[in-house]
């Protein structure tokens, strides 16, 4: 099973199988006779020495021959489902192992056995060998190798053998020769015969083959014709199907909407749709033969194309977006989708493009994420994008160990610009506020307008607090110049509260509440001001908190009241009237003072409801007065910013007056100066109503404000109260007595009435009565004081 043909196994196949086979066949017979030889040869030894032939030797070989048995019945039972290799392993392994078994023997007992037993033993083992060459002739070199290791020892140890010498040592090697002889031409003999019927039964094969072939052909044969008729006529239809199969393809192609490009595998451009040449503009003949990269727009780099080929050369298919170049160099974004196509071998033949123009969506959806992010009146970001860069702020300020700033900036009385010149004015003016703030911006800071008039500034990457002081400074700034409406000319000014990251907070919730809390802190400060946030303002805005609270459910608890101060003619010092000022007792916490909770109140909207109960209890107080038999009193009451303009004021006094039946002639409205200048052309109509009714019209803090004498001259106004400040100061400063007495000469030459408020000392009033002054006020005559005292003093 080694020779010269079984080194082409393909080929010898079947005859390796029929010699394997044979060998197992005769081994059934060889395999018998190896045991009954070395019993034979124990036996003789045994008679011969009266002792058991080497122990482990014939162990060693009848474990051997039991191996090859063994190997017999396994190949018998499982040679279909063995191989070539495995079942001649099986057969030759075996036979090398019994070939070193009787290779020992002459060593193990020859030297120790006596002539006679050495010829018997060299005997049994010269037909073993003769046997071998017969029995084992399906194979080759294992046999011949069992046969020289039963003859070749066997015939060296010979030599020493009395009686015997060179001769028998030369008939055992001329014995091994003629088995190895013998061997080889069983071997050809076997060789030949196997092919012979491995032929024959190939050839008988092959002609029951032919045989039922040929009756097969015979049966197909009647219904050939039949069949190729029926298949033409298949063929036929298929063929008209796939025509028009592949006309309706190509109307699809030629009339879809999507674009479709055919490319070969370097890129060059084979085929295009006619949506092709609408969606890009090129005609086919100007983009067929040329590189498809003629569509590729600056908006991808090389990275981008080189993934994009990466992807479709590995999974056979690209879907994605982007952009592309039309004809006239016009860039849109397109969708697209790239297949391959491969030969039968799975080399790309042809890349297949579809794609459809998604600028218009694109840019849809922009402008739907810009509305989702941003305020539609200023276009500035919103409270939505205010937190996604704020979150981001915090976060790259973290990584990079830096701070970060945010500034809460809120405007000051833009209310009384909605409620006095109406919304549409306040949204320009919001506008206009938003376009001077971002020119002075950062690249790097953000703007947004969280809504009203409230806006947020983000500044990141900050070296220290102090840079967010110098932005706040340049804002408050940029209020100096008044903005210039379509209509209208106003004066506008802002607070500011900053909390910085991560002195103040570290979270985006903690920043923006402290960041207002510094807001209201400047607020209260005076307004058009700065500050950052501190601890303490934190206490400040819970206290501010309680006090809204108490300050809402005392509005319901009646602890609000009117104290009446007076007021005197400079001349002889004799009341001539009074104005209602509101208090706020707390019960067991006492008297609030009013600039404590009067902002709170402008803040959270009770003014006007505060304000109402002040007018009817005036009026009333008024009323009661003279039922009392005091007679008539002219009483001031001071009129919020919101009811000016937002109320209707003129009908409140009107129905107030008509339900307490007294004369609005008794009644004087004041209002602050910056409340008058703010809208001059709301507030006149206003004024003026009031003044036809017979109310007085009182100019309030008179000389704090920016007041026009164009405006003050046709504005209906009556008196003007100059500012407490102007009056303490007068008797240490010349100069401010000399704006109070330009302020009396002013009100002289514009014909209208001149109170001195906040008079706390008799120089003080003899000075304004030397400069003309005519109404004093203040505690140098009386403090304010509830109507039951002012009773109590006149029954006096």
């Amino acid at each position: 099973m080694s020779s010269r043909v079984d080194a082409r196994p393909d080929a010898n196949d079947p005859l390796r199988s029929a010699l394997i086979e044979e060998a197992f066949r005769q081994g059934r017979a060889g395999i018998p006779m190896m045991a009954i030889a070395m019993l034979g040869m124990a036996g003789i030894h045994w008679l011969m020495t009266d002792t058991l032939i080497e122990p482990l030797w014939l162990l060693a070989g009848l474990s051997v021959v039991s191996l090859r048995m063994a190997m017999v019945v396994l190949h018998a039972l499982r040679r279909e489902r063995l191989s070539i290799r495995v079942r001649a392993r099986m057969f030759e392994w075996p036979l090398m192992l019994n070939s070193l078994v009787w290779a020992l023997l002459p060593v193990l007992v020859f030297p120790a056995a006596e002539p006679t037993e050495r010829l018997a033993l060299i005997t049994i083992i010269a037909g073993l060998a003769g046997g071998g060459a017969a029995l084992l002739a399906p194979v080759l070199w294992p046999s011949r190798i069992y046969i020289l290791s039963l003859m070749i020892p066997a015939s060296i140890m010979i030599l020493d053998t009395p009686g015997s010498g060179p001769v028998v040592f030369i008939l055992g090697l001329c014995f091994a020769l003629a088995a190895l002889f013998s061997h080889s031409q069983a071997r050809n003999a076997l060789v030949i015969s196997q092919q012979r019927l491995i032929e024959n039964q190939s050839l008988l094969g092959e002609m029951d083959e032919q045989r039922v072939l040929v009756e097969r052909l015979n049966q197909e044969l009647l219904s050939a014709q039949e069949r190729l008729l029926k298949h033409s006529l298949k063929l036929e239809t298929e063929a008209e199907e796939r025509s028009a199969r592949m006309r309706l393809a190509i109307s699809v192609i030629e009339n879809t909407a999507e674009g479709v490009m055919v490319m070969a595998p370097n890129g060059i451009v084979l085929e295009v749709n006619p949506a092709f040449t609408r969606i890009t503009g090129y005609a086919s003949e100007d983009i067929i033969g040329r590189s498809a990269s003629l569509l590729r727009s600056d908006r991808h780099d090389d990275d981008f194309f080189d993934l994009l080929w990466s992807r479709l050369r590995s999974t056979g298919r690209w879907d994605g977006e982007m952009w592309s170049r039309r004809s006239n160099g016009e860039a849109f974004l397109e969708r697209r989708t790239i297949d391959v196509v491969r030969d039968a071998e799975g080399i790309p033949t042809h890349y297949v493009s579809v794609f459809n123009d998604v600028t218009e969506d694109y840019h849809k959806d922009q402008k739907l994420l810009h509305q989702a992010l941003h305020d539609p009146l200023t276009g500035l970001g919103n409270r939505k994008l205010l937190l996604e860069r704020l979150e981001h702020g915090i976060a790259q300020a973290r990584r990079l160990f830096r701070k970060f700033g945010v500034l809460i900036l809120d405007l000051d009385q833009f209310k009384a610009v909605n409620d006095s010149l109406g919304h549409h004015v306040g949204d320009q003016l919001l506008c206009e506020v938003a376009a001077r703030l971002e020119g002075r911006l950062r690249a790097s800071d953000t703007l947004v307008r969280l809504g009203g008039d409230e806006f947020v500034i983000l500044m990141a990457g900050l070296d220290r607090p102090g840079d967010a002081a110098v932005l706040a400074h340049e804002l408050l700034d940029s209020f100096a110049q008044p903005f210039e409406l379509p209509s209208h000319r106003i004066h506008m000014r802002t607070s500011l509260g900053i909390a910085i990251y991560p002195d103040d907070g570290t979270n985006p919730d903690v920043l923006m509440k402290n960041a207002d809390m510094a807001l209201y802190a400047a607020k209260s400060a005076g307004r058009n001001a700065f500050h950052f946030f501190r601890p303490v303002f934190a206490e400040q805005a819970r206290r501010r908190l309680e006090l809204e609270l108490a300050l809402r459910e005392a509005v319901d608890r009646r602890e609000l009241s009117l104290h009446y101060q007076p007021k005197v003619a400079a001349s002889d010092h004799s009341v001539v009237g009074f104005e209602a000022l509101l208090r706020w007792n707390r019960g067991e916490e006492g008297f609030v003072p009013p600039d404590r909770f009067i902002p709170v109140a402008e803040d959270c909207g009770l003014i006007g409801q505060i304000g109402a109960w002040v007018l009817a209890e005036a009026c009333g107080q008024v009323a009661r007065w003279h039922r009392e038999g005091h007679g008539w009193q002219r009483v001031a009451i001071n009129v919020s910013a919101r009811q000016l303009a937002h109320d209707d004021l003129v009908g409140m006094i009107r129905e107030e007056c008509g339900r307490q039946e007294i004369s609005p002639r008794l009644l004087e409205v004041e209002v602050t100066e910056s409340c008058v200048m703010a809208n001059p052309e709301q507030t006149g109509p206003i004024l003026k109503g009031l003044r036809d009714m017979g109310v007085s019209v009182a100019i309030d803090d008179f000389g704090t404000g920016h007041s026009s004498l164009a405006y003050l001259r046709r504005l209906p106004v009556d008196v003007i109260k100059i500012d407490r400040s102007f009056i303490r100061e007068a008797g240490e400063d010349a100069s401010a007595e000399a704006i109070v007495k330009t302020i009396v000469d002013l009100s002289r030459t514009l014909d209208m009435g001149v109170v001195a408020e906040g008079v706390e000392t008799f120089e003080q009033a003899e000075m304004l009565a030397g400069i003309g002054c005519g109404i004093l006020q203040g505690y140098c005559f009386a403090r304010p004081m509830p109507a039951s005292e002012i009773e109590r003093r006149w029954d006096e």
